[in-house]
């Protein structure tokens, strides 16, 4: 309890106190290395950090470049895992800014890892502006206190430390674990005392209330919801109260289309959220779960050890913030696939359903599937990293692909990068997976493969992956393969893959023959 009291109150305070944060660190959290280049001080940012990247499981190792008005190109020399550019662009006039600017996007370009641009005042933002947009939102919310200038001979910033602190939040819960951590793709929400205030047994439909805070927690989930991420419900409620409050209560800002699955009954807590679980065929540490009850928030963790959960106070403006902040739901891009995931992950039930009333080909034959298969498509970089990033059930390596590496293996001569698309009579899918590859030394070197879990189970794995194997090969022109595989705690279902199809050529190369079958699907290949 004492844990979700104080992720709580990191999430959701407005009166953190820096000297509460200093020793609240991950101690076995996974290290990330981020280089700083700057023209002032990032230090008093950096001393709170590891204390919000803890509710991700990161810790934080720093280089600093010099103090560096200049923004020199050997700035990014230094390997890491995130490079900051921490610029305040008050220290230029009209064209000393442009240039700054120019620079800035000059460097983001020289390296495969993820850049931020954090630039402070100045009247034109950088290309990557959503870190210097947050400063800016920052600096309105808290005003006067935002900037400092007594203390910044000492600090080495005109930013006020309580400014610095509000930025470490931003940077630490949001948009760090955004760009080094896998997302949530569900947000599982209990309904009384939570989406409003009341109990709906007891005071009726009309008789729940929203709050200021209630209506901005909902709002905050149609967003997400808009987003690509599944939104359901998890309430011991009567099932048809609950479908009747969000059709009559036309108040309430989450709509009944915008939820993916309603589980509302008597059961525990925990069964339901596995049955989601299942339904939506994700992992539970993909999963945040908001409840009012701590009982309820205790027995869920205990039978779903990895689910992240986020307790809803009786202060329902804080709890609005807390979503805001909570680390994974922060999305940098919203993609094709995001607009359309909630419909294919119910369509899935339909094809459940016909699966299992056919014979596996008459199955197939029936959803008038069609698979495409694209090379190094540009217009696809994006998806490919963004997919790289939060898949964590069919990976093989876990590599975490950024927009810059993806491009560099879409481009090169001995490289390719192959998505697999995939529609059928129900619903467009869009682009559910990849095959990354480079030829070295006439063999076809499998850097990694991932597949969306929307698509799994509806008997086409083999042909998805086989098939893609086959474009990388053909593009490559060789069709010697060697497979690498890392196991994680949840790609069960990619080891279970390679076992049956793949083994022989896990860390050797071997011969790789793939033809695509006739009549049960239609195929596209596009290079």
């Amino acid at each position: 309890m004492d844990e979700i009291l104080s992720s709580h109150n990191l999430l959701a305070s407005t009166s953190l106190k820096r000297s509460d944060l200093l020793d609240q660190a991950a101690a076995d959290g996974r290290i990330i290395r981020i280089n700083v280049i700057r023209n002032h001080s990032f230090e008093l940012i950096a001393a709170t950090l590891d204390a919000f990247l803890a509710l991700s499981d990161l810790r934080a190792e720093f280089s600093y470049s010099d103090y560096d008005d200049a923004f020199s190109l050997t700035a990014l020399s230094e390997p890491a895992d995130l490079h900051l550019l921490w610029v305040d662009l008050d220290r230029y006039d009209a064209q000393g800014q442009a240039y700054i600017i120019e620079r800035l996007n000059t460097l983001g370009k020289t390296t495969t890892a993820p850049v931020i641009f954090a630039a402070l005042g100045g009247e034109v933002l950088p290309e990557d502006s959503l870190c210097s947009e947050a400063i800016r939102d920052i600096a309105a919310k808290i005003g006067d206190r935002f900037y400092d200038l007594r203390l910044a001979s000492f600090t080495g910033t005109r930013c006020s430390p309580a400014a610095c602190l509000e930025i470490s939040r931003f940077l630490g819960l949001r948009l760090i674990p955004s760009l080094l951590a896998p997302h949530l793709k569900a947000v599982v929400v209990d309904l009384d005392n939570t989406l409003y205030q009341g109990v709906l047994g007891e005071d009726g439909i009309d008789g729940v209330v929203l709050q200021e805070g209630h209506i901005a927690l909902q709002q905050k989930l149609a967003d997400l919801a808009a987003q690509g991420i599944f939104i359901c419900i998890a309430s011991k409620n009567e099932e048809q109260d609950a479908l009747d409050l969000f059709t009559q209560r036309q108040d309430f800002p989450l709509r009944p289309n915008m939820i993916t699955k309603f589980m509302v009954n008597w059961d525990k807590k925990s069964k339901n959220i596995s049955e989601i679980e299942c339904f939506l065929n994700i992992h539970h540490s993909s999963m945040l779960f908001v409840d009012d009850n701590m009982g309820e928030l205790f027995d869920v963790t205990q039978q779903l050890p990895d689910i992240k959960v986020l307790w809803a106070s009786p202060d329902s403006t804080a709890n609005a913030r807390a979503l805001e902040n909570f680390p994974g739901l922060l999305k940098n891009s919203v993609s094709a696939e995001d607009l359309i995931r909630s419909k294919d992950i119910q369509a899935n039930e339909e094809r459940r359903r016909l699966q299992e009333q056919m014979a596996p080909e008459d199955y197939l034959r029936s959803l008038e599937v069609v698979l495409e298969f694209r090379i190094n498509d540009p217009e696809q970089i994006n998806r490919v990293a963004e997919l790289s990033n939060k898949t964590n059930q069919f990976i093989f390596n876990y590599r975490r692909y950024s927009i810059q590496e993806v491009t560099r293996l879409s481009s090169g001569e001995k490289s390719c990068v192959v998505t697999i698309s995939m529609r059928d009579k129900l619903v467009n899918s869009g682009i559910i997976g990849a095959v990354l590859a480079e030829l070295k030394d006439g063999v076809v070197c499998i850097d990694d493969v991932f597949v969306s879990c929307r698509a799994l189970g509806r008997g086409l794995n083999e042909i998805i992956l086989l098939g893609a194997l086959k474009c990388a090969c053909d593009k490559l022109g060789s069709h010697t393969v060697q497979v690498g595989f890392q196991h994680g705690e949840r790609n069960r279902p990619a080891a279970e893959f390679i076992s049956s199809h793949l083994k022989e050529h896990v860390e050797v190369a071997a011969e790789f023959n793939y033809t695509f079958p006739q009549g049960i699907v239609e195929i596209l290949v596009e290079s």
